[in-house]
């Protein structure tokens, strides 16, 4: 056995394991391997956005907790990493970076550009996870741009369509006017924002008299197509089956009644304009309204008949007609209100709705089926499964897929341009996938005869089929490999973050629906977020982003994994020093309980530590070595069903607890006298107490293996070189005795505890050494064997032990326990 060095040299020895494990390639799926016998996890692809922080760090370690215990268990584990590498985040960086416009640049050389940046990024994302020892099987990666994962994807897509589950069409959608691009309902927050309310003159063109109309939005009066007010406010009776003029841009339009109008709000008189929001929509379809579309894709008004508003941006032109109205007389006054804002989540903007011809994915005739779905999954927590119910209840609208960008997956799809089948949808036959549109053709076309689909598709529709993208197939006639399929999906593990709930679990679960009417995962486990210090979630613009290189450099993986194992699934939770201060006590402790079980493993005979421990366990004798390793397949069991239920924190609390306060406070106190008598064939006690210490700690090990991967097996493979890597397949702890202790046994090891809890109290309290001799000792309550007895006077520095079965006064000092009472007379007079 080589020598342990006094401290651990984490920076070194983390780097060296990490290359071993890649080498003994101890994480690689096994494709011959029973489906029962196989661990299938759908890893969160991360998104190529630039950088990811310790929270990122988190998520994904605590999945890896789950992974390595599957493992340890036997379990086949396939557990690919895939990256996100195309989309709005992608090209925003990539804007960033190289200083550039994609609207400004032709589309290839755009591509290109990206193309370059996420190589080099997912570099940097690949190395940060093998850093933090993730298990994952680096053969099994895939991207989601990568002509491969742009076949599957469009082989969802044109399997959708042949299905009638996808259909084009043009109807007003939500429109980012900074991305330049059509939203989902899922892609849209809520922001509240201070904006005015306008009263403005509007005319009545029976009588001219003023109608005054309150609206938030006085730039769009030259979209305005009717006027509605309640059909039960009696102020406004006299309007039925009339007409309005606009102020200034002098446009008749319809007076109308709906219930959709808010009597109290305002004046009660509102204007529809197609489109100011969600309600013009609503109206626009009940009442046939014309459509005025006024604005741009860029947010900047363009019709004719704006007048003055002409080129200007929605903020400005604002500005501009508030200023005509009241230079006109026609404004009657403002005042400020909070407002609820739909803004797009990924840049903030407020959104404009425009009627472009746009793809959708059937989402609402499908809601109680999913909700369905969703109720057979097996959730972790299960409280999680809430947000989705309520996003699912709260959809308004079908799914729109297409994306009016550059670097994403094309839609497979050519328009005709030949007489007689003018806008016919072409599709290419699956052979031809993946297809770029703008530079392949459909079977049987010349480029003269077709128009291309410009659109790319939402990064969700591709990162939808996560799993597929992996299992290489849609269904049985859309498929690459429908045998890898069948051996993969469903999966067992979706992991993943709460906040992505309404959007990559619910698509997930929708294209499994239409796919092949099945749930794509069995179980789903949900992290929080990791908040910053000042319970902000972390984010770049806030400054308050915690990067996991520096705590790498300060504290090691393990001590991170710590931390993230810490944290709850479900719950968010701040990043903590304290917490990291904790790890790197445990991970130090760990390393000198291995040097001081090391200095009595040496004089045991090497042919004894490589033996079985069930062999071996016939010389365990002593009561308390006996109660140790009882108590310790008790923890087993316990670490056992916590990760079997996806509680590794309650695992962890549990193994640690038992490691410092059983193992190190206690036994190896009380065992140590025994453990360092010179080894003798007759000295059952010495042998009993090592063979305890050496199997016990390996077990110990194995619990702490799925979270401290490094200082596991840095340990093991020092003190226990026979058994191999303690991360590999089916090396979780097998029961470690099987004899079991009578309760007299387990009682008097309860009061051997108690009563050297006791005497260091005493002690402590006296002020005086912890191995200050004790003259006298009498304890009540209490009776311990002989061998218990020896162990208790060693520990304490005890000359003469009594046993008193009722309470006496003795001279010295008293201390009451919750079982037993003692008496202590020093060996001193104080």
């Amino acid at each position: 056995m080589r020598p342990l060095p006094p401290s651990y040299n984490f920076l070194e020895r983390e780097k060296y394991w990490q290359q071993f494990w890649t080498e003994q390639k101890l994480y690689k799926w096994n494709p011959v391997s029973a489906r029962v016998d196989t661990f299938v996890v759908d890893t969160p692809p991360p998104s190529i956005s630039g950088y990811l922080h310790i929270g990122h760090v988190c998520s994904y370690t605590q999945a890896d907790f789950i992974v390595r215990f599957q493992r340890m268990l036997g379990k086949n584990i396939f557990y690919p990493m895939g990256f996100d590498d195309n989309g709005l985040p992608t090209e925003r960086l990539v804007e960033k970076q190289k200083g550039v416009r994609a609207a400004n640049m032709a589309r290839e050389d755009f591509i290109a550009l990206c193309q370059e940046v996420v190589i080099t990024e997912e570099e940097k994302f690949r190395t940060l996870f093998k850093t933090m020892a993730l298990s994952v099987d680096w053969e099994l990666a895939y991207q989601t741009i990568s002509p491969l994962s742009r076949k599957i994807s469009q082989m969802s897509f044109l399997a959708l369509l042949a299905k009638g589950e996808i259909y084009r069409s043009t109807q007003p959608m939500l429109w980012d006017p900074v991305d330049g691009t059509a939203l989902a309902q899922a892609d849209i927050e809520e922001q509240e924002r201070t904006g005015y309310i306008h009263d403005i003159l509007f005319c009545h063109e029976a009588t001219n008299e003023p109608l005054c109309i309150a609206t938030t939005r006085p730039e769009l009066l030259p979209a305005c197509v009717a006027v509605f007010y309640h059909p039960s406010d009696l102020r406004y009776q006299h309007l039925a089956n009339s007409y309005a003029i606009t102020p200034f841009f002098n446009i008749r339009v319809p007076i109308l009644t709906d219930e959709l109008v808010q009597p109290d709000k305002g004046t009660g008189l509102v204007m529809c304009c197609t489109f100011g929001d969600q309600t013009d929509i609503l109206w626009w379809k009940k009442h046939q309204l014309p459509t005025h579309i006024i604005l741009n894709k860029q947010g900047i008004l363009t019709a004719n008949h704006t007048g003055p508003l002409k080129g200007l941006k929605v903020t400005a032109a604002r500005e501009k007609i508030i200023q005509i109205l009241k230079e006109k007389g026609l404004l009657v006054q403002n005042r400020p209100i909070c407002q609820s804002v739909k803004c797009a989540e990924r840049s903030g903007a407020p959104l404009e709705i425009l009627t472009i011809p746009q793809w959708f994915v059937r989402t609402l005739v499908h809601k109680n089926a999913i909700l369905a779905k969703a109720n057979k999954l097996k959730w972790h927590p299960d409280s999680m499964r809430n947000r989705l119910e309520i996003w699912i209840n709260n959809l308004t609208s079908d799914w729109c897929i297409s994306r009016q960008r550059y670097f994403g997956v094309p839609f497979p799809i050519w328009y005709s341009k030949r007489s007689g089948e003018e806008n016919k949808i072409l599709v290419p036959t699956i052979d031809q996938l993946p297809v770029n549109p703008l530079q392949d053709l459909p079977i049987g076309y010349t480029r003269e005869e077709v128009e291309p689909d410009y659109d790319v598709m939402d990064t969700w529709a591709t990162s939808s089929i996560s799993p597929q993208l992996s299992t290489h197939a849609i269904n049985q006639d859309f498929s690459i490999d429908y045998k890898r399929h069948t051996q993969l999906f469903p999966m067992d593990l979706r992991p993943q973050a709460h906040e992505i709930i309404r959007t990559w679990t619910f698509y997930t679960l929708l294209k499994a629906h239409l796919h092949e009417n099945s749930l794509p995962w069995k179980n789903i486990m949900i992290n929080g977020w990791c908040l910053a210090p000042d319970k902000q979630k972390m984010s770049k613009s806030k400054g308050n982003v915690i990067v996991p290189e520096a705590l790498l450099a300060q504290y090691g993986a393990d001590v991170i994994r710590y931390w993230s194992a810490n944290a709850r699934l479900g719950t968010d939770t701040c990043y903590c020093e304290n917490v990291m201060k904790n790890g790197k006590r445990l991970v130090t402790k760990l390393w000198h309980a291995a040097r001081c079980i090391a200095q009595h493993v040496s004089k045991l005979e090497e042919e004894v530590l490589t033996l079985p421990f069930q062999i071996t366990q016939e010389k365990v004798t002593h009561t308390l070595d006996k109660w140790l390793l009882h108590d310790l397949t008790n923890l087993v069991e316990k670490a056992y069903r916590h990760f079997l239920a996806y509680a590794y924190t309650e695992a962890l609390v549990g193994v640690e607890k038992f490691f410092w306060s059983v193992f190190c406070d206690d036994y190896l106190e009380i065992s140590k006298a025994r453990a360092y008598n010179e080894i003798n064939m007759d000295n059952q006690g010495q042998h009993s107490a090592i063979i305890t210490l050496y199997h016990t700690f390996y077990v110990l090990l194995q619990l702490f293996a799925p979270i401290l991967p490094h200082i596991t097996e840095e340990l093991s493979q020092w003190l226990y070189p026979h058994k191999g890597s303690i991360h590999q397949t089916g090396n979780w702890p097998k029961e470690p005795l099987h004899a079991s202790l009578n309760q007299m046994q387990l009682d008097q090891v309860d009061q051997l505890r108690e009563v050297i809890s006791l005497v260091r109290k005493a002690k402590t309290d006296q002020k005086v050494s912890i191995k200050a001799a004790i003259q006298l000792l009498t304890i009540s309550g209490a009776i311990l064997d002989e061998a218990l007895l020896t162990d208790l006077k060693t520990v304490t520095t005890t000359t003469e032990v009594v046993f008193s079965k009722t309470p006496l006064h003795h001279p010295g000092l008293q201390m009451v326990g919750k079982k037993c009472s003692i008496w202590i007379q020093f060996a001193y007079k104080k």
